[in-house]
C-alpha cells in the first residue's frame, strides 16, 4: 500500500517535512497559499553551541 500525505504551507517546516517524506519514499502533496515562494525577511540563526 503506497502513502499519501498532504502537507499545508510551505514555510521551512513544510518544505524540510516534504522533502523527507519523499525521500523516504512517501507520495507528498505540498500546499501553499503564496502565489510565489520568497524571503519575507526572517531568518534561522544557529547559535554556536548548536555547530
Amino acid at each position: 500500500m503506497t502513502q499519501h500525505v498532504v502537507i499545508a504551507g510551505g514555510g521551512i517546516g513544510g518544505l524540510a517535512c516534504a522533502l523527507a517524506l519523499a525521500r523516504a519514499g512517501v507520495s507528498v502533496d505540498l500546499l501553499e497559499q503564496a502565489g510565489a515562494l520568497g524571503e519575507v525577511g526572517a531568518g534561522l540563526q544557529l547559535g554556536p553551541n548548536a555547530v
